[in-house]
């Protein structure tokens, strides 16, 4: 089982260096659907092993449901949980997890920030965006739809695998 994931952010000529640099690691390239793919460009660490990002998005994995792949459309939910908020978020999610899954959902990873444990992201894999979507605005997103406000420093973003681009494209 996976214990953390770490990622960062760059452009493609500096996450492909880092990539480069560490053979012995495993990263998905992650491009934000809702933005310029290349500006906006994700490089996630799966390897399971210490971070080498210098951007402390450095994550322990609580929970994982789901199977251990990394294709289809990514889900990042961030949330600031104080201490009561952070255990019934966490038998929420428990519940999720035991039950089946929504459909379309092939991954659920509930991380908390190594520096900051009251920092919670909710990464949510679908099979499509429209699985996502479907899900978001369903019952089943019921339980979730609580935290996602202001007073719990909401975001959401989401992204989708890409490669680097060819070295005649940069």
């Amino acid at each position: 089982m996976l214990h953390e994931l770490s990622f960062s952010f760059g452009s493609p000529a500096v996450l492909k260096k880092i990539v480069a640099e560490n053979p012995d690691r495993q990263f998905k390239l992650l491009a934000n659907s809702g933005g310029n793919a290349e500006e906006s460009l994700q490089l996630l660490d799966i390897s399971g092993q210490p971070s080498q990002f210098t951007t402390e998005l450095d994550y322990d994995v609580q929970l994982h449901a789901g199977v251990s792949t990394w294709d289809g459309f990514y889900s990042y939910n961030y949330f600031t949980f104080d201490a009561d908020a952070a255990k019934v978020f966490d038998a929420k999610a428990n519940l999720l997890a035991i039950n089946d899954l929504p459909m379309g959902l092939r991954a659920m990873y509930v991380l908390t920030k190594k520096k900051n444990p009251s920092d919670y992201v909710l990464l949510t894999i679908w099979e499509s965006s429209q699985a996502f979507s479907l899900w978001r605005n369903s019952d089943a997103f019921k339980p979730f739809n609580l935290y996602a406000t202001s007073a719990n420093h909401h975001h959401s973003s989401t992204y989708e695998p890409t490669r680097f681009p060819k070295e005649d494209e940069e």
